[in-house]
């Protein structure tokens, strides 16, 4: 039965070996080096700078295991050595007003969160603009439902009066035909006696 092609879907399937990640040094064992958040205190550079200089390697930057799981752990010297490395046409740390007057240097962090948010008002105007085309939508369809009632009513007024002109004329046809009846019936009766 093992061997049987319509119960191959009821075996199992051999599982790829798993590969260990290599062990990050504890956070203890890690002497001279400070986490992201002393060096942003310590520095000014917000977090996720210096978490992408550690990925790009421009720091000397390890990956600890702490007490929340692993983070970047990362030299002061480095940091210090790579912020007097940088050069005056890289990219700004500080806000401040251009040379011409004209524009204002923005940190890309609060660049980004303010392009978020103008994301987030377009979407709300683009919902609030679908929910007023199906608001007028209902009630142009509500308009017709009502009318459309209306002429319903008419017209079911309408032919209670018919029937009932017409119930008035069959009982007055009607009796006419009973009387004829009548007479029939009283002139078979005499006819047999």
């Amino acid at each position: 039965m093992a061997d049987d092609a319509a119960f191959i879907w009821d075996q199992p399937t051999a599982q790829p070996p798993r590969r260990r990640r290599a062990e990050a040094p504890s956070h203890d064992s890690i002497e001279g080096r400070i986490s992201l958040r002393e060096a942003e205190h310590r520095f000014g550079v917000g977090v996720s700078t210096l978490r992408a200089w550690s990925r790009r390697r421009s720091i000397d930057a390890v990956r600890a295991s702490g007490p929340h799981g692993a983070q970047w752990m990362v030299t002061p010297e480095s940091v210090a050595h790579y912020l007097s490395r940088q050069s005056p046409a890289g990219p700004p740390q500080s806000t401040g007003l251009t040379d011409d007057g004209s524009s204002m240097l923005v940190p890309r962090d609060a660049w980004d969160k303010l392009m978020d948010q103008l994301g987030n008002l377009h979407e709300a105007g683009m919902q609030l603009a679908t929910a007023r085309e199906r608001a007028a939508k209902a009630e142009t369809e509500a308009t017709f439902l009502r009318e459309r009632l209306t002429e319903m009513r008419a017209e079911r007024d309408e032919l209670k009066e018919v029937t009932r002109s017409n119930s008035n004329q069959a009982k007055s046809d009607s009796a006419p035909v009973k009387a004829w009846w009548a007479s029939l019936r009283d002139r078979t009766r005499r006819d047999k006696s």
